[in-house]
């Protein structure tokens, strides 16, 4: 038994390690794409392949799956190949609704916002810049919502969004407003430090003072460009990413040169800038097409038509990239006459248009839309649903709450009466034995009573006889004089009164003959019946009691019985 239970912990150890190696691989391989998709595109989609096969049908939908396919939508994209993209960004998010709460970035976040990017991307290609500016602004909201584990996608989301509503404002015109934003960036990526995104700020810039021909600004921000990139290439380093951003630079000022009419000067800084991308040829085709475009403009027909044959003849151009170069291609051959060639070109362009991964329906772009809105509804109606579980989990607990409550009240209620009933019949069975006192010691007092009243008979008959009785009478004396009749009835007045004695003592101090008085006097007995229970005279009891107030301290108004019947 033992050994099938250690079996059985192996395998759920042995299954959650290959879980976590997996998606390890998963995680590791969208690092790559994430590097190369935007400076070798072969690579970054030959990645992200590789991490789709990785994942099995039986596995669990993870967040790395969803972010597999949004990276390749993002590669594809950047290939503009559209239509791909967008495939791959539908299915990121259908499979982003798929993930419990508890695997997203945030319970806050409603849409994933890169892919808030990408609509929005789009939309500033077809120029919808009020529509692209809407995304973007939802991307950044959703980027601020992100948790603080989270801190660097949230920080780099941010600054995306920022740069995106940049270019917006710079193509509107509202430089300014450009610049205001592009000043925020590079304060964030300044205060950050990472050298990449720096020289990404600069490369902005450039392209910002092109387009509002501020060749001041533009000047001045290449030699910075210029400088950084050459400071990193002495300190070593390799990183093809620094000589992207620096062949995009050399190409914006190359399209500077060109509209002020130096070709030849533009036409050296495209070299400089094809130089520096021999390490990534992606981005060579592009570069070659504005060279082709130079050369043209200088006449030199023979060395743009071989550059755009050559671009057509490689591996890594897009298709907008072939039509732009078959279009240039058109311009040569009509200025060549030449006929057959001219056709060759049309034929590739009219192929080209009709082409599907090129033409990008408009329709499919509104379906993505509404995948977008359907994923807000879902989210609002699950936000909502959460929400009723959790007020009706609340009622349904109230309810026993207040259940509970009501059977420990009427629990309590029925004990109490219970306690009421015992004890009003202690009360009463207290009553009962006090009235029984009570009786015994008025019958106590009425027997000391008529006995002395008996013995002061027998006394006087004595009397009357020979004077050898005497010690009869003595006898009888002590008799009525005893204290033990008076033991007997102080022990009954005690329990009738248990309280009597200590508050007369607060008062006073009395003696056992004053006590005695005040006792009879609480019992309501006249001086008579005072005088006939102690066996005294009256006027010895009326001393006693003139004694006692004097104790007391009454005034000469206020009665003796009176006070003492009070306590």
């Amino acid at each position: 038994m033992k050994f099938l239970k250690n079996i059985l912990i192996f395998g759920i150890y042995f299954s959650s390690i290959c879980s976590l190696i997996s998606q390890e691989d998963i995680r590791s391989l969208n690092d790559s794409i994430r590097k190369y998709k935007e400076v070798e595109y072969q690579k970054a989609i030959k990645f992200g392949f590789k991490a789709l096969d990785s994942f099995q049908d039986d596995d669990n939908i993870s967040l790395d799956f969803v972010n597999t396919n949004y990276y390749l939508a993002e590669t594809y994209f950047y290939l503009g190949e559209l239509k791909t993209a967008f495939e791959y960004l539908t299915i990121s998010l259908e499979l982003y609704e798929l993930l419990r709460p508890s695997q997203r970035r945030n319970k806050n976040v409603i849409k994933p916002p890169w892919a808030l990017v990408i609509i929005g991307n789009v939309y500033y290609q077809k120029m919808k810049y009020n529509d692209a500016e809407k995304f973007y602004n939802e991307a950044l909201n959703n980027f601020k919502l992100f948790d603080p584990e989270h801190q660097e996608e949230k920080y780099y989301g941010i600054n995306t969004s920022l740069v995106n509503l940049s270019l917006i404002k710079r193509d509107q015109g509202d430089i300014n407003a450009s610049r205001v934003l592009l000043d925020q960036v590079f304060e964030r990526r300044k205060k950050n430090g990472i050298p990449q995104e720096i020289q990404a700020t600069y490369q902005s810039y450039i392209e910002l003072f092109l387009i509002s021909e501020n060749e001041e600004h533009l000047n001045e921000y290449f030699q910075k460009s210029k400088t950084f990139y050459e400071g990193m290439v002495s300190d070593g380093s390799k990183e093809l990413v620094y000589n992207l951003y620096f062949a995009s630079a050399n190409r914006s000022y190359a399209e500077f040169l060109k509209s002020k009419g130096k070709l030849m000067e533009s036409l050296n800084y495209l070299l400089v800038s094809r130089s520096l991308l021999n390490d990534i040829p992606n981005e060579i085709p592009k570069v070659n097409f504005e060279i082709s475009n130079v050369y043209y403009s200088l006449g030199m027909i023979d060395k743009a038509k071989d550059l755009l044959i050559e671009n057509l003849n490689t591996k890594q151009i897009t298709q907008p990239q072939k039509l732009n170069n078959f279009k240039l291609l058109e311009k040569i051959y009509i200025n060549e006459n030449s006929i057959a060639n001219l056709l060759n070109v049309k034929d590739s362009i009219i192929f080209l248009n009709e082409q599907p991964t090129y033409q990008f329906q408009e329709e499919e772009f509104s379906g993505l839309e509404k995948l977008i809105l359907i994923s807000e509804k879902q989210n609002d109606l699950r936000v909502s649903k959460i929400r009723n579980s959790r007020l009706t989990t609340i009622y349904i607990i109230s309810f026993i709450i207040l259940l509970l409550i009501s059977v420990t009240l009427k629990f309590n209620f029925d004990l109490q009466k219970e306690k009421n009933k015992t004890l009003n019949f202690e009360k009463e069975k207290i009553k009962d034995e006090l009235n029984l006192k009570q009786r015994e010691l008025f019958s106590k007092i009425n027997f000391i009573s008529q006995r002395n009243e008996y013995l002061n008979r027998i006394k006087k008959q004595i009397g009357k006889e020979s004077t050898s009785s005497s010690k009869i009478k003595s006898e009888i004396s002590n008799i009525t004089n005893s204290e033990k009749s008076y033991k007997d009835f102080d022990k009954m007045f005690s329990q009738v009164y248990p309280k009597f004695y200590k508050k007369l003592n607060i008062s006073a101090k009395l003696s056992q003959t004053d006590i005695r008085l005040a006792s009879y006097i609480k019992m309501n007995h006249s001086n008579n019946e005072i005088a006939r229970i102690s066996g005294i005279s009256i006027r010895t009891v009326e001393s006693q009691r003139y004694r006692l107030s004097k104790k007391l301290k009454l005034s000469n108004g206020e009665d003796l019985n009176s006070y003492i019947l009070s306590i």
